[in-house]
């Protein structure tokens, strides 16, 4: 498909990367939605928390929409509740799952999750269908968007046919470059977000688990680059964060993609380098849609006002109706 530029034009207050990404976070209004949460087992014995909304109605929905989040988020982040609910308008149940150790609930194995890893995002689909869903779409946001693309894209013949499409919003898509980026001054504040919690992980799976890489000094590692290289490589057998970059990456697999997808990616985005940014791809893929709106921030796409639908999730609602229409069950 052409490359879309996006029509999405914020007030003028909001058109800096960074306003758009931190406005959300700290004001936006978003009550809970009802859900049921459910509990499902991975092969490898471990569990994943899965957040089940349904629509309202008589008759249960036969098509559900998979939201997967972003770095250290949840299933109860603001930006996936808000999707949720443009969802459920739409007349489709969402399944919100929890990365392993996001729930609330340290997870049972070694194992917590990486911006590559695919097979927990396959497992869900997998799970989804057991409950009875017979067409499924798959939603995601930064590093779910990335996993997402990246299992698309891999090994198109895996992917089950009742998945249908996908939407995803501000992915790193090109990690060897998103990382440095991350890893700068002007994003150090959101790198030490993040590592709060990354550090409390690693120290807990450390005291449980012999072997595990040492935590001597964690208090230093303020980088991507250190992390990456003293845990989240040698603990999913990469020979360095470089090697996991490349690896994990989805930009390299997009012409690969079969089933229509849009990335949604803003120009302004403080995570995202021009490399992430596929063009090419677009123009060679006519099943992937690359919409560029000039402010939007990471994750941002603000929307002021009580109750207001972020842009984002509009445009996810109607990719939604334009290629997956909805009807009755």
């Amino acid at each position: 498909m052409p490359v879309i530029h996006s029509s999405y034009r914020p007030a003028w207050w909001l058109r800096h990367g960074h306003v758009q990404t931190c406005w959300p976070v700290l004001f936006r209004d978003m009550p809970p939605l009802p859900c049921a949460r459910r509990r499902m087992t991975l092969p490898d014995g471990d569990f994943l928390d899965v957040d089940v909304h349904r629509r309202q109605g008589s008759e249960r929905s036969r098509r559900a929409v998979i939201i997967s989040h972003g770095l250290e988020g949840n299933s109860r982040r603001k930006y996936v509740i808000g999707m949720a609910r443009v969802c459920l308008e739409a007349g489709f149940d969402v399944l919100a799952w929890n990365m392993r150790s996001c729930s609330g609930q340290m997870n049972d194995t070694d194992r917590l999750y990486h911006m590559g890893q695919t097979g927990d995002v396959a497992a869900v689909a997998d799970w989804a269908l057991r409950q009875g869903y017979g067409e499924l779409a798959l939603m995601g946001f930064s590093m779910g968007g990335n996993q997402i693309l990246k299992w698309l894209g891999e090994n198109p013949d895996a992917v089950p046919t009742a998945v249908k499409l996908a939407f995803v919003v501000s992915v790193p898509c090109d990690l060897p470059s998103a990382a440095p980026r991350l890893d700068s001054l002007a994003c150090r504040p959101y790198m030490e977000y993040f590592m709060r919690t990354m550090r409390r992980k690693v120290r807990e799976k450390a005291a449980r688990f012999p072997g595990y890489p040492s935590v001597a000094g964690m208090e230093r590692c303020h980088t991507f680059r250190e992390f990456d290289s003293r845990f989240t490589a040698p603990l999913y057998g990469f020979a360095s964060a470089d090697e996991y970059w490349a690896a994990s990456s989805a930009a390299p697999l997009l012409r690969s993609i079969r089933i229509p997808v849009c990335l949604l990616q803003a120009q302004d985005d403080p995570f995202c380098t021009p490399a992430c940014f596929p063009v090419e791809a677009a123009e060679r893929n006519p099943r992937f849609t690359l919409e560029i709106a000039r402010h939007g921030g990471h994750v941002g796409f603000v929307v002021p006002g009580a109750g207001a639908r972020y842009w984002s999730e509009l445009r996810a609602a109607a990719f939604l109706r334009e290629r997956w229409p909805w009807r009755r069950g």
